[in-house]
């Protein structure tokens, strides 16, 4: 897997307001020019095996693009069971200043889908922090037969999960999925990802009471 030289986040797409839950103030913040840092970014799938997936990061370190070039599944005549589902899981290791929560606000996938009739194909993408799985944000379309068409999932405000207060440093994953259904299919059918998954992270200021008590 390649990922860009390791920078420093320059700034931060713009905060959503809020009121003061769970420990995050109404008033939105972005860490100082050299204070965040993206310590590695890995991923790791049948979707993704190594060499196969490409990270870059944009100039102002809140938008992460993964690009691959052997993330799709087809079913029917030649194909295996396997051939049916791909999977990849993306890691991204920020280290931040303390008092600082970050989240996803939106993230989008692009690909194209053939399928036969009586098929169904899904893209699924789900986002954790490592250490709090509970708080998983699921987003699922799926794409019914007949269908040959590009397809596009773009997720976005609404369907937040922040990391939590009083940590410097936080892994956010990236677990995604296509798969075509019946995997047994006598028809032919494919589903990819063609275009790169962007992800778009954003920063709030922490409570200080709560940043101290986690």
């Amino acid at each position: 897997m390649r990922f860009s030289t390791i920078v420093p986040f320059i700034g931060a797409a713009a905060a959503l307001p809020a009121s003061q839950v769970g420990g995050i103030v109404d008033v939105p913040t972005a860490p100082q020019p050299s204070a965040v840092k993206i310590l590695g970014v890995n991923a790791i799938g049948s979707g993704c095996p190594a060499g196969h997936a490409y990270v870059t990061v944009d100039a102002t370190g809140t938008i992460f693009d993964v690009a691959f070039d052997e993330y799709y599944v087809a079913v029917g005549p030649g194909t295996a069971v396997s051939d049916g589902r791909k999977n990849c899981r993306v890691s991204i290791n920020l280290q931040f200043p303390e008092g600082l929560s970050m989240s996803i606000i939106e993230t989008r996938f692009i690909g194209y889908a053939s399928l036969s009739s009586g098929q169904t194909g899904t893209c699924r993408a789900g986002y954790t922090f490592s250490g709090d799985s509970s708080q998983e944000v699921v987003f699922q379309k799926n794409l019914v037969a007949p269908y040959e068409d590009n397809y596009s999932m773009l997720a976005g405000i609404g369907a937040q999960s922040w990391s939590k207060c009083g940590a410097t440093t936080a892994v956010l994953n990236v677990n995604s999925e296509i798969r075509i259904n019946p995997i047994t299919s006598p028809k032919k059918g494919i589903m990819t990802v063609s275009g790169p998954q962007r992800i778009l992270i954003a920063w709030r200021k922490c409570d200080s009471s709560s940043s101290s008590s986690e």
